[in-house]
């Protein structure tokens, strides 16, 4: 798999980059030490993981990655920064990313990350995970609860698209070949699903769906 890297501490960066190229399944094929190089040399590039920092001089890693996502890059962000600031890591999984973990982490953490990244799948440990499932139950104590979703939930085209391929049993592979988009998009438009109907799956989602008659099937 290859790996792209994005951080402007070149010492770190290098060490990064010796590790990553040790291992058998993966290589490091370009490197940038500030937002405004990764977006002229990404423009040309699709590695299979982005390792962003947080924070860089000019562009940060969000204004970077968010840049890339509205370009419809189609590699896998993974953030590494030393920062665990609820609002970075919010942030990071509201634009799109599909991890973020610490520089603090073990090496063995880390390449299992870009591992899972690279096969579209979200990767937040420790820490991290537990600011999401903070800023999660503080959103939900917020709300106020319905005895079920609320009947002015509303889906767009492409959230109903993935809803009925789901119904269909087509797995987050399938889907993302018959719609021509990333598996990571997959994922993100499913949690935005599970956001909307304030379930914690999507057979939760899909149940309320079909019992409500939110989408047909062609």
């Amino acid at each position: 798999m290859s790996v792209f890297l994005v951080d402007d501490h070149e010492i770190f960066r290098n060490g990064l980059k010796q590790l990553i190229n040790s291992e058998l399944d993966m290589e490091v094929i370009g490197e940038a030490t500030n937002g405004e190089d990764a977006l002229q040399l990404l423009h040309n590039l699709h590695p299979d993981v982005i390792i962003m920092d947080i924070r860089m001089p000019g562009i940060n890693g969000l204004e970077t990655s968010t840049a890339l996502l509205k370009a419809s890059h189609k590699s896998n962000i993974l953030f590494f920064s030393l920062f665990n600031e609820p609002d970075y890591v919010a942030a990071a999984l509201e634009m799109g990313a599909s991890g973020y973990i610490l520089k603090d982490t073990s090496n063995k953490i880390f390449l299992s990350a870009i591992r899972s990244v690279a096969n579209g799948k979200y990767y937040f440990i420790g820490e991290v995970s537990d600011i999401l499932v903070k800023k999660y139950l503080d959103a939900k104590q917020a709300t106020t609860p319905a005895s079920s979703p609320a009947a002015e939930i509303t889906l767009s085209r492409r959230e109903e698209q993935i809803l009925r391929l789901i119904d269909q049993g087509k797995t987050n592979k399938d889907i993302a070949e018959s719609l021509d988009i990333s598996i990571r998009t997959i994922e993100a438009h499913r949690m935005n699903i599970l956001r909307k109907f304030q379930v914690n799956s999507i057979e939760e989602a899909m149940e309320y769906c079909r019992a409500k008659h939110l989408i047909a099937r062609e």
